[in-house]
Formats: C-alpha cells, structure tokens, sequence
C-alpha cells in the first residue's frame, strides 16, 4: 500500500489563497487559452499545403473536430474532478502507476519541447530581421525565457492582467488580418486552382495531421490551472469551451484568407511567417516589417505553457515521483516557482539543438506532437472510464458528444501519433528521440522513482476513490478468475468421475454378457 503524505503549507498556503482570489473569472481561462494556442496559427502549419488545399483544410477541420470533443470531454473531467495533475492523476488511476508516471512526463515533454521550438522561431524572426542578431540568438532566447518566467512568479494579478492584454491584442490583430485582407482575397488566381486541391493520396493526407495540430494544440493546457482559480468545477468548463470555439472560428478564418493572399499556395508552404501576405497589403509594409508583427504571438505561447509544466511538476513531486523539494512554491507568491525553473531550463537547453542539428525545431515539434498525442489518447480513456463507472456523480458539465466523441478524438490522434512515426520526412530522427526518452523514463521509473511514490494530498482528495474503486475491482476480478478456475477444475474432475463411472459400467455390462454366453442351455442339460 502507497502512503498517503499530506501537503504541507505553511506561510504558502495564506500566500496561495491570496493569489488565487485574482484568477477567477472565465475570462481569465478563455485569454489563457486564446495566448497559449494562438500563436500556432501564425506560422509554421502552412507546411502542411503540400498535400493539397482543399486535402490540408479536411485535415485542419478534421484535427478541429477532435480537439472539440478532447475539450469537452477534459471539461466534464474538471467538472467533476478538478485536478491541477494533468494526464498523470487520471491516467495513474485509470491506465496503473507505472503508465501515469510515463503519461504525465510525456505531458511535461510535450509543453517543454512545444515552447522550445516556439523560441527557436522567435529567435528565427528577431534575426531575420536584423542579420547582426544571428550569432547572439542563445541571448534572445534567455530574454524571453527570463521575462516569462519574472512574470510567471509574480503570478497574481499582473500575470493574469497581461495574460488578458495579450490575448486581446491578439485577436484584434487576427480580425484586422481576416476583414482587412477582404479586399484582397483572389482565392481563383491565389490558391492554386484544381491541380493544388489534392496532392497525392492517403499518405500525404495523413502526413499532414501534425501541421493541423498547430492550430488547436495547448487548449488542453487549461485544465492544469485547477489550483489558480476559486471555482474551477465551473469556471474552467466555461472558460475552456469559449476558447476552443473562438479557435475553431479563427482557425477556418486564417485557413480560408492565407491560401487567398500573395504569394499563393505554391509558395505559402515554405515561408517563415505565414500572415505577412495580409500584413505586408494591409499596412504596406515590408515582409521584414510584417514579420515582427508575429513575436507577440509567439511569446504569449511561452507563459501559460511555462505556468501547465509547472503545475505537473509539482504534482509529480508532491507523489514523490520527482524530487521532493521541486513542489515547493515561491514564498512570498505562492506560485510554483522552483517547478517553473526547472521546466524553464530545461527547455532552453534544447533550444540550443538548433544550433548544431539543421531543423531540430522541426524534429522537438513531432517529439511534442507525439506526447501530446499520447497524452490526448490517455485523457480519453479516463473521461470513458469516469462516464460508464461514475455516470451519476455530480458535474456541471457534460459532454455533448458522449464517449463516441471521445472515442473519435482517440481515433484521430492514433492517426497523427503514427503519422509522426512513419509519414515525415523526419520520422526518423523523431522515432529515436522518442524511443530514447521513453526508454529513459522507464528505466529512472523502476531504478529511483517507484519505490519512492506515494499518494498526495490532492490525489487522496480528489482521486482516491477511483484508486479504491480500481483496486476493489481488481480484487473482484481476480477472485472471479479464481472461482472460474475451482469450477473447471470441478468440471474436469466431474468429466473424469462420469468417465471413470462408465468404463466400469461397460466392464461390468462385458463380464455379464460373457457369463451369460457360456451357460448351458436347457437341450445341453437334457443331453
């Protein structure tokens, strides 16, 4: 049995309580958001054009399906147990504590290497812009990483302010590239014509479903900030959905407009910045120029993915399957500084991939995707797991879609998991990273972690029950195999009694027979 170690807070906690009273509005969930997945949607996902316009706008809307369902299923999750865990909580329940443990590194992973490639395109665009920058990148990055982090500390009421400032500011800039662009969309001469709809078969469809991903990834992000509001069986539902509408909307948007724009399709797959077609016509400027209009959205991405990485690592630490003292939370702020830190460093680390390997942002984000995929599909099978067992526990939410939408979305990111696998160009130098990590993990899992894990205070609250649940039914099972093992062992020796009973018969039915053969009969008397 797993001991149960209580979270101690001392001045934290007062500390915590006062942060959380400025982080909870819905607002607050739909700009965290609107700034962690926004900024996929201003570059980078136009590579996915090479199967096809009309091919990469299924995937797009196909990819937007499943992450609705994944967002209303992790909605009803929060609704019923609000759980600053992430995947890990549910999975350790649901999936056993060795795949928790892998899950909800692969979580850390994802947001780690997704916001690392995200830097590595920020310092991409500051230096081409100004080329005197390249050699001093590493210094651009540390920049960005350090701002995010000062303001990830402070936390409370300026990281919230800002957060809501940028998303914004973010969305006002996408409606002025979508309705300022109207007067020069050309979808006719822009977008290719028919022989840029389809561009080869399956394979090539399936290969872009990592590239749709970048509209939609990190929504799931939201359901890690249980501990930063007052009412998260509500207040995260609410702010979840709006933003995942919001994104959907945009998406089809910005889809629709840069296939419409200069340069046209069959150069749109290969630049930097995908939105500097609009930029550069509505404000006639240069495509340098235009290009600095997307550092705010890529540096809005870095906090909130910063502020998820850190609530994980916390919950790890808290069960002791990471080191102990990373749980532990800045003292004057009560914000989860040491886990941010760590997470934060790590990350800018492997920023300096790019430096030595060509396209090791590309390869970190497949890595991610990969997790991420990993990660969606665990979710999913917790929010089944909770529908058919708990269906009457309390919620203030429910799905929509039911465990079909579940399952769909399970469906979906199996294809994109493989896709990563086998269908890139990269698959790999991505396919051995990920054995390597996974392998990694595995082995610190059994060689450190394992004997060390226990249950935290969070998990006993919130969790525990289905940890019970499990177990009980584990029992059950193992003494229905245990009782259907009695009864075939009974079968088999009642199958050999009734054998053995009927060999005697016949031997006895022979002797009796014989007997009668060799009676004399009344003419041999006679005689």
């Amino acid at each position: 049995m797993l001991p149960v170690v209580p979270l101690v807070l001392t001045k934290q906690a007062s500390s915590f309580r006062e942060r959380i009273q400025h982080a909870h509005s819905s607002v607050d969930l739909w700009a965290m958001g609107i700034t962690i997945v926004i900024g996929g949607q201003f570059f980078s996902w136009n590579a996915g054009l090479a199967c096809g316009t009309v091919s990469f706008g299924l995937s797009v809307l196909v990819m937007g399906a499943a992450y609705v369902c994944l967002a209303c299923s992790l909605s009803e999750i929060s609704s019923m147990l609000p759980f600053a865990g992430g995947a890990y909580g549910l999975s350790r329940c649901t999936l056993g504590f060795f795949p928790g443990f892998i899950l909800g590194s692969c979580e850390v992973l994802e947001y780690i290497l997704y916001v690392s490639s995200v830097n590595v395109m920020l310092g991409k665009t500051v230096a081409a812009k100004w080329p005197l920058v390249e050699p001093y990148v590493p210094l651009v990055w540390l920049a960005a990483y350090v701002v995010a982090f000062g303001i990830l500390t402070v936390g409370g009421r300026l990281f919230w302010r800002i957060n809501l400032v940028f998303a914004v500011a973010l969305m006002l800039q996408l409606v002025i590239y979508v309705i300022g662009s109207a007067t020069y969309v050309d979808i006719a001469q822009q977008g290719g014509g028919t022989q840029h709809y389809v561009v080869g078969g399956l394979y090539e469809w399936c290969a872009s479903f990592p590239m749709a991903m970048w509209f939609y990834v990190g929504i799931e992000a939201l359901n890690t900030l249980c501990n930063e509001v007052d009412n998260p069986r509500g207040t995260i539902p609410r702010g979840q959905l709006t933003a995942i509408a919001t994104i959907c909307a945009s998406a089809i948007a910005v889809y629709f407009v840069a296939i419409s724009l200069p340069p046209g399709v069959a150069s749109l797959s290969s630049v930097l910045n995908v939105l500097n077609g609009g930029f550069t016509q509505i404000l006639g400027i240069s495509d340098q120029d235009a290009s600095l209009l997307n550092i705010p959205a890529l540096f809005a991405t870095m906090p909130g993915l910063l502020l998820a990485t850190g609530n994980i690592i916390t919950a790890l630490a808290e069960s002791k399957l990471v080191p102990y003292r990373l749980h532990r939370r800045h003292e004057t702020f009560g914000t989860p500084a040491r886990a941010m830190a760590a997470a934060a460093t790590l990350s800018f680390a492997l920023c300096f991939c790019a430096m030595y390997q060509q396209n090791a942002d590309t390869t970190m984000y497949y890595v991610s995707m990969f997790f991420g995929c990993m990660t969606y599909i665990s979710q999913c099978i917790g929010y089944i797991f909770l529908s058919r067992r708990y269906h009457k526990m309390p919620r203030s939410f429910r799905s929509p879609f039911g465990v079909a939408g579940a399952m769909y979305a399970m469906i979906v990111f199996s294809i994109s998991a493989l896709s990563i696998l086998a269908c890139q160009n990269h698959s790999y130098s991505s396919t051995v990273a990920i054995a390597g990590i996974l392998t990694a993990l595995s082995m610190y899992y059994h060689g450190y972690a394992k004997s060390r894990q226990s249950i935290s205070e969070d998990e006993r609250k919130l969790l525990f029950f289905a940890h019970v649940a499990n177990h009980n039914n584990a029992k059950k099972k193992q003494h229905q195999k245990a009782n259907r093992r009695k009864k075939g062992l009974f079968r088999i020796l009642a199958f050999l009694g009734r054998r053995r009973s009927s060999v005697i018969e016949t031997s006895m039915t022979k002797k009796v027979c014989k007997s009668t053969s060799v009676a004399p009969t009344q003419m041999d008397v006679a005689t």
